[in-house]
């Protein structure tokens, strides 16, 4: 009877140990799942949102979107905006200036703000640009292009078309890189 046990005894730690190996070497993730483990994963999300920012009491600015997702957890931390935002800046005197593109991103650690399709900024005194992307600097307040543009400047009567451009967010220091269109020149 000892023989049968011990035989029963080490055939069972052989189907356990074929068990154990063949559960091991097939729990090899498939490479289609592997990828997706790779795939960022947001901090979190908010939808359809309104974030109204103010100083002295005073609304500087009002950012809309419907969906934002925020990546500060990433080595290189940003928030994105994959469904486009509407920006409105407000000067000191309560003029509205209006920032749109279909697609954002601010890049935290540079302060970095990059609009990308469909990109218009539209000023109370009638400016406005067009183009497929815009950068945005927070800290110095500068904006530029290296993309074709069109800047329309109504009160002037003037369409100015070309490839890069920057400028301060009030549109008084512009520098156009290299432009077609007519320029009226005061002399």
């Amino acid at each position: 009877m000892r023989k049968s046990n011990l035989r029963n005894i080490f055939s069972l730690k052989n189907i356990v140990g074929a068990c154990s190996l063949t559960m091991f070497f097939s729990c090899d993730t498939p490479p289609e799942k592997r990828q997706a483990s790779t795939e960022k994963i947001p901090n979190g999300e908010t939808y359809d949102f309104q974030l109204i920012y103010t100083d002295s009491a005073k609304v500087k600015t009002i950012l809309e979107s419907s969906l934002n997702k925020d990546f500060s957890n990433q080595q290189f931390p940003y928030t994105e905006f994959p469904e486009g935002l509407t920006l409105r800046l407000y000067d000191e005197q309560g003029h509205e200036n209006i920032v749109r593109g279909r697609y954002a991103i601010y890049y935290l650690a540079t302060q970095m703000v990059e609009l990308r399709d469909s990109v218009s900024l539209k000023t109370y005194e009638g400016k406005q640009l067009k183009t497929s992307q815009l950068f945005w600097q927070a800290t110095s307040d500068w904006v530029f292009t290296e993309r074709p543009f069109e800047y329309i400047d109504s009160l002037q009567g003037t369409i100015t078309k070309g490839i890069g451009m920057d400028f301060d967010k009030r549109f008084t220091h512009l520098k156009a890189h290299k432009i077609t269109g007519i320029i009226p020149i005061k002399e």
